[in-house]
């Protein structure tokens, strides 16, 4: 018998995130931004300029939890421990991790 997956079903990649349905209009913007925010702090890192790092993903720390996005804030808090710390190995390390769950993020809107 052929076992189907339900369409809501969340890929085993993907991370699912419930956010308040209130912030639907803004959300995909939101991500872009974030991914954006990646590329520029991945720049920053290759002259180590930390503190455009630092206050790049102290802003994403803010934001994240702001939209309900706790992991956003979590990685971004220790990227922003390490530019403070002038820690390139681990900004190069988390950096693509925040890239990756911002590629993988699947929105449900409550």
């Amino acid at each position: 018998m052929e076992h189907t997956q339900p369409e809501e079903a969340v890929a085993e990649d993907e991370e699912l995130v419930h956010v308040d349905a209130s912030f639907e209009p803004l959300v995909p913007k939101f991500l872009t931004n974030r991914k954006k925010e990646v590329v520029t702090m991945l720049g920053a890192l290759t002259t180590q300029d930390f503190e455009t790092v630092r206050t790049i993903a102290h802003g994403m720390k803010g934001a994240g939890g702001s939209y309900g996005f706790d992991r956003i804030t979590e990685i971004a808090a220790c990227i922003e421990q390490a530019a403070k710390a002038g820690d390139a190995l681990t900004i190069k390390r988390d950096l693509p991790v925040l890239g990756s769950y911002l590629d993988r993020v699947k929105v449900v809107y409550e």
